[in-house]
Order: C-alpha cells, then structure tokens, then sequence
C-alpha cells in the first residue's frame, strides 16, 4: 500500500514539473524545474539555474522589466541592459530561450509580444525581428 501511493505522488509530482528551455552545444535543451508556474519565476528560473557542466543560459538577472496579459497574448518589456554587446548567436538564443521557456510554463497564451525598455521595436538588439508577435505553434517542443 504505502509502495502503490509513493508511486501515485512520484507521477503526480513528475507530471507537474516544469521544463525550462537552456543551451547546449547551441541548440535548446529542457531541464526540469520544479513547479514554475507564472512569468516571473521562469525568468528567475532563467537567469539562476545551477546549470552543470557545458550547459549556458543567456537571460541575465534584471531583463525583465514587466509583463501583461491581453486576451490569450503576453506581452513581455525586456531591459537592453546588458545585453546590447551579445553576438548574433546569443541573441538567438536568448530570444528563444524565453519563448520556449514561457510558452511551456504559462497556461493560456497563444502569441508573446517583445517589446524593448517598454516600446515596441523592430528589432530585439541588433538582428532578431520582433516587430510581430512569436505564435506558441512555432515553440512547442518536438514531439508534443
């Protein structure tokens, strides 16, 4: 008996885990979080994960400036601080880290907005469009 429930709460609390999105050899990879369940934490999660060996997260500690809910989109104010020397790559990731990250652990979106140091903006830094909004369809995990 005390087997059969010790396996229920095993699944239970696997099945609410969260995943996060960080890099590996430049592509993303999903480690497992915890429970991270609105958009502050997954930044903190970003930004301060005890990552091992060969694992890199390019989300610095004060990005997030604020967010908002409108209908089923996020619309997410990023700081340019600290971020403005990041090469090409980098900038990449960061933005995909973010997007894959959120749309896995925010219920209820279906697109996420960029904007910079609170106005929208063509572009991210230096190379990544956000003029347009990023549709969950395009950031769900292979698989799913």
């Amino acid at each position: 008996m005390k087997r059969c429930i010790l396996i229920v709460l095993l699944i239970v609390t696997l099945s609410f885990a969260s995943k996060i999105a960080f890099i590996k050899n430049n592509d993303i990879i999903f480690l497992e979080a915890g429970k991270v369940n609105s958009v502050e934490l997954v930044f903190k999660k970003l930004a301060t994960y005890n990552l091992s060996s060969g694992l890199k997260t390019y989300v610095p500690k004060s990005i997030l400036n604020a967010y908002y809910f409108v209908d089923t989109a996020l619309i997410v104010d990023l700081s340019s601080n600290n971020i403005q020397n990041y090469s090409v790559d980098e900038e990449v990731l960061l933005v995909l880290q973010i997007l894959y990250s959120l749309f896995e652990n925010v219920q209820g979106i279906d697109r996420i907005y960029l904007l910079v140091d609170g106005k929208q903006s063509d572009i991210f830094i230096k190379n990544v469009n956000i003029y347009f909004s990023f549709p969950k369809e395009l950031y769900i995990k292979k698989g799913e």
